[in-house]
């Protein structure tokens, strides 16, 4: 999948899932509105077989257009912290993922998010107190793949997440969807 259509800011017709048609079928669409914490879902559908691999991180100042509904333009005006990864299942991608962080943002518990490397951030936003998630918006990439983006709130602070879900993935939860839930017997689910 092309890198620029995997970003939280790329020029895609985001919207809420209700205002597509034709809707993703069902088997999208249980990711595309799944509330928790994907890294939560992704290793229990691997068997504890998760890995994120770091694609690109650093400075950028990204599509205002494409963001204007989800930050005010003084926080359009700042650089963000951008961090692309693939998630991988079993050693295969499964999920393209792109975070925009303004630079305000990242202060106080929030000021790691930089440095988490290789670890999911997930695991990190799911155990804030404060932490709000807006409702999803969705979009379709020119190969067919279906991606969503919410914004997060740890107290204030804005944290843009989008989450692009490959073939290889969709295929893989259908063929093994009765163990989707289970995680193998002594494996953390963080």
């Amino acid at each position: 999948m092309n890198r620029v259509e995997c970003r939280a800011d790329a020029p895609l017709d985001w919207k809420s899932l209700e205002q597509y048609w034709p809707r993703p079928d069902r088997d999208w669409r249980q990711w595309l509105c799944e509330p928790g914490s994907l890294t939560r879902k992704l290793q229990r559908l691997s068997g504890g077989e998760f890995c994120v691999q770091v694609v690109g991180e650093g400075w950028c100042r990204p599509d205002a257009i494409a963001l204007r509904p989800n930050f005010s333009n003084s926080l359009l005006r700042q650089q963000m912290w951008s961090r692309q990864v693939l998630l991988l299942g079993r050693g295969t991608p499964w999920v393209a993922a792109h975070t925009l962080i303004p630079r305000s943002s990242l202060r106080g518990s929030l000021r790691s998010l930089k440095d988490i490397n290789n670890k999911p951030l997930g695991a990190f936003l799911f155990r804030q107190r404060q932490l709000r998630r807006e409702r999803f918006e969705v979009a379709r990439s020119e190969e067919g793949c279906w991606g969503r983006r919410s914004l997060f709130f740890i107290g204030r602070r804005p944290v843009l997440v989008a989450e692009f879900f490959l073939p290889s993935m969709i295929e893989y939860a259908r063929q093994h969807a009765s163990g989707a839930g289970m995680m193998p017997p002594g494996r953390p689910d963080r």
